[in-house]
């Protein structure tokens, strides 16, 4: 069972967040992450992949990186946005050299 009286006392949005993010052990802030850049990636795709894929990963590591910072995500998750990012930006300026 799940403890409701929390669910009660929370008078903001936040707190919502905060109560339905700690039921589901952190889970929920992780999928609305990954889902945010999986959108922003069909938004973006009327430029090149990689120029969508960057600007995605890059937006979802300091969106990420804030929620971290608020306690409401792991820190598992800018790190991997981060990396997609770097690998990213690192693929385009080695294909663009050519």
């Amino acid at each position: 069972m799940y403890n409701l009286t929390e669910l009660q006392e929370a008078t903001t949005v936040s707190g919502i967040f905060t109560y339905a993010n700690t039921n589901t052990s952190g889970m929920l802030m992780g999928f609305l992450m990954v889902s945010i850049f999986f959108i922003m990636l069909m938004i973006l795709k009327r430029y090149s992949f990689e120029d969508a894929m960057l600007a995605s990963s890059f937006s979802c590591f300091i969106l990420s990186l804030i929620l971290s910072y608020g306690g409401m995500l792991n820190f598992i998750y800018p790190l991997s946005f981060l990396l997609i990012a770097a690998f990213t930006g690192f693929y385009i300026y080695v294909s663009r050299r050519r």
